[in-house]
């Protein structure tokens, strides 16, 4: 069976490089304050440094999970989507709202400052998948009410 590697346009690749530093920075952070004291410490001590621990070990696992990311292809600016796809950097214009908004289509792992990520298991994410610039799309939120997007723009 042939495998499909999805590419990553250049500007989810940077947002996928830049929340992979920033969590490496995080990481440096808790693994100092992770340092056991030298001596005898109060409980209090060791409860912060338990908690250090824990977030050692969820830091681990989101980095872990952006490098694997990252091992995906960078797509070619001739090679950019034609229609959304995980990855997809999307210009979306809500019925409501007479300015465009920029969302990143992935993992909530891939946020980081000025990117906004729409899940592709959310409801606006799935009806996003495989849609094209110009597509007025509708999708129903928690609360059952339907909303109205349109698909500006897709950056590669």
């Amino acid at each position: 069976m042939t495998m499909i590697v999805p590419s990553l346009s250049p500007s989810a690749h940077a947002a996928l490089v830049a929340r992979l530093e920033d969590l490496q920075a995080q990481r440096v952070q808790t693994a100092i304050e992770s340092i056991p004291p030298g001596g005898a410490g109060d409980a209090a001590d060791h409860a912060g440094n338990v908690e250090a621990l824990i977030r050692l070990g969820e830091l681990d696992a989101r980095i872990a999970a952006l490098q694997v990311q990252l091992q995906a292809p960078i797509a070619t600016a001739e090679a950019a989507p034609q229609a959304a796809e995980i990855g997809s950097l999307v210009t979306l214009r809500f019925a409501d709202d007479e300015e465009d908004q920029q969302f990143l289509i992935g993992l909530v792992e891939q946020a980081g400052p000025g990117v906004e990520v729409i899940t592709p298991t959310s409801p606006l994410g799935a009806v996003l998948l495989g849609s094209r610039p110009g597509d007025q799309l509708t999708y129903r939120v928690a609360s059952g009410t339907s909303l109205t997007v349109t698909l500006v723009e897709i950056a590669g």
